[in-house]
């Protein structure tokens, strides 16, 4: 057996930080060896995050077919950000994903929209507490255009794909006020249910009994 002795530093905070580092490693190496299925945080996190990127490139047209839709390139997908909550990369996979798409604080609702409607914060009881709270603080909603120069369709399919990956507050760990997962949220969850059931704990026991 091969013993290692350390010596550490207590009054220091770098020796501390660098050794605690250097210890979660080394448990992380012994626990794979032991467990196969053994992950860290980290192998969570970047697994979680290329589901929520495998949902977003995927082709949901299809299940709004039946739709008649403009096709117009004068529509728009934003998020009202919460600006109490700025987000931590690499804290979690929807954070971390979020700021992918620009974004610097937490989403707590996403929309559709052409015009002024992002900047029109007239939405439901949950979303007027979460500026109440805020303008308690001193702070504003943070309105946030994800992607613009879309045609209705695009919007949709991009709106209804952060609605499923972000979550709804009602859902656990969910993240938005929105009333609802919007039109055909059922079929197309259908489409991405694997990549969906790896950041959503909820979906995942739903996939289990259905």
């Amino acid at each position: 057996m091969k013993i290692k002795t350390i010596e550490i530093d207590y009054d220091s905070l770098e020796d501390i930080g660098k050794w605690i580092n250097i210890l979660k490693s080394q448990y992380s190496t012994l626990r794979k060896s032991i467990d196969p299925d053994f992950t860290t945080k980290n192998d969570r996190i970047k697994k979680e995050f290329n589901a929520c990127n495998e949902i977003i490139n995927t082709d949901i047209t299809k299940i709004y077919s039946n739709l008649e839709l403009d096709p117009d390139k004068k529509y728009y997908v934003y998020a009202h950000c919460d600006s109490g909550f700025k987000i931590a990369l690499k804290k979690n996979s929807k954070t971390t994903f979020a700021a992918t798409l620009g974004m610097k604080y937490v989403p707590f609702y996403i929309g559709k929209g052409t015009g002024n409607r992002a900047f029109d914060l007239n939405r439901n009881e949950s979303h007027r507490k979460v500026r109440q709270k805020l303008h308690s603080l001193g702070k504003e909603v943070d309105v946030f255009i994800i992607k613009d120069n879309l045609s209705e369709l695009e919007a949709l399919c991009l709106e209804s794909k952060l609605i499923d990956i972000f979550g709804l507050l009602s859902q656990r760990n969910g993240y938005l006020v929105n009333l609802d997962e919007g039109i055909n949220s059922k079929e197309r969850k259908e489409l991405y249910w694997k990549p969906l059931s790896t950041i959503n704990s909820l979906f995942k026991e739903f996939c289990k009994t259905s």
